[in-house]
């Protein structure tokens, strides 16, 4: 059986709506582009989807050649702005690791600010550091993705609700649960899986506008265990490269330090 990547995401403003991509570029840190921008408020603490679940009806665009971000907002608005960084500061993630960058000001904050009705400043990362939580990369399969149906009244979850970077297909239901610890080839680049990924309330919650729906913890509890709440697996980059919707995987390769 083929194992192929069938999708790739990223989120340029963290916490927003994902964009798929057909490629994308892995470095240590993480995707090119990945959780680019971050959304805090006055006192810098980055914002947490659980508690701020409109930042999910924002589609970003980052044309990184350009230097331009755009923000698309419900109703159609769109806010586009050249991204000229300014003052540096830094945040923290949600597991308390520095995320050093500058600030941002101008239409874009200001823009936020009017969509969440509160006051936020928005942040561009410094190059080189992660910005997704906990690991650089997270995949998943779409065999486990299809495994969660009979738990749901028969309904395969939208993808989104994982917010998973790599999407293959062609193996069994949580077979990368069991590659933990092993590296994995795809496309070009080599990435070491840590373990599966524990979920929260964020998966429950509509991928477009934020609003609890779905009881996925409840049907992941209900196949795999309450002692088992996970999908997905979070990997680290052990040898960077590009991948492209439609290049192979390959579990057991070896990586490179």
């Amino acid at each position: 059986m083929t194992v192929a990547v069938t999708g790739l995401a990223i989120a340029p403003l963290k916490g927003a709506r994902l964009c798929a991509v057909p490629e994308l570029r892995l470095e240590r840190s993480g995707p090119v582009g990945d959780r680019r921008f971050l959304v805090v408020d006055h006192d810098d603490v980055l914002l947490e989807t659980t508690r701020t679940p409109a930042l999910t009806q924002v589609e970003p665009a980052w044309d990184a050649a350009r230097g331009v971000l755009r923000l698309r907002f419900p109703g159609g608005r769109e806010v586009e702005d050249r991204v000229d960084p300014g003052a540096a500061t830094r945040t923290r993630s949600y597991d308390g690791r520095e995320l050093p960058g500058r600030r941002v000001e101008g239409p874009l904050a200001d823009a936020l600010s009017a969509h969440l009705g509160r006051s936020v400043r928005l942040l561009v990362r410094d190059d080189g550091v992660t910005g997704a939580d906990d690991f650089p990369v997270t995949l998943m399969s779409g065999g486990s993705l299809r495994a969660l149906a009979p738990a749901l009244g028969g309904a395969v979850p939208d993808a989104r609700r994982f917010r998973m970077t790599i999407a293959i297909d062609g193996v069994e239901p949580w077979a990368e649960h069991g590659w933990a610890g092993r590296d994995v080839g795809v496309g070009e680049a080599v990435l070491h899986v840590a373990h599966p990924v524990p979920r929260c309330v964020v998966t429950t919650r509509s991928p477009l506008d934020g609003r609890r729906d779905v009881p996925v913890l409840e049907a992941l509890a209900a196949l795999r265990g309450k002692r088992d709440v996970t999908f997905g697996v979070w990997c680290h980059v052990v040898a960077p490269g590009s991948v492209r919707v439609g290049d192979g995987v390959r579990a057991g390769v070896a990586g490179s330090a």
